[in-house]
């Protein structure tokens, strides 16, 4: 039996976008006035970094809390690839070392971070999940 060819190029893509992680925490009270950061892409060698929490903020726009590690290299958030399905979101932060020699001293800590970003859908009832977390 011959596979007709459209059937078989959205298999593919199917596979490709596959929604996967584990559950995230919703961001209580606490992540309010958390510092927000923007992705700063390089193209370097980013890696994932588990999400702390993720909140739905509008209709359309979901908050993820996390924690840059500590110092004393400091660290950018390099990317945020999502997954949508019909019910489900999936989130995964990439950060990588900030290379910069003027960026400064790096704090000894973790720091709570947060960052924004709107979804091709609504939220509604799906379930939020962190890719970084599997």
């Amino acid at each position: 039996m011959r596979v007709p060819s459209v059937l078989l190029a959205a298999a593919i893509l199917c596979a490709c976008t596959s929604v996967t992680g584990a559950p995230a925490e919703t961001c209580d009270g606490t992540w309010r006035g958390v510092d927000s950061v923007i992705v700063a892409p390089d193209g370097g060698s980013a890696v994932p970094l588990p999400a702390t929490c993720i909140r739905q903020v509008d209709e359309k726009r979901i908050r993820i809390g996390f924690s840059m590690p500590p110092g004393p290299t400091c660290y950018l958030l390099d990317a945020v690839q999502v997954a949508e399905s019909s019910d489900a979101v999936s989130v995964r932060l990439m950060v990588r070392p900030d290379d910069n020699p003027t960026s400064g001293a790096c704090p000894d800590d973790p720091g709570r971070i947060t960052t924004e970003i709107d979804l091709q859908s609504p939220v509604a009832d799906r379930e939020l999940l962190d890719a970084a977390a599997q």
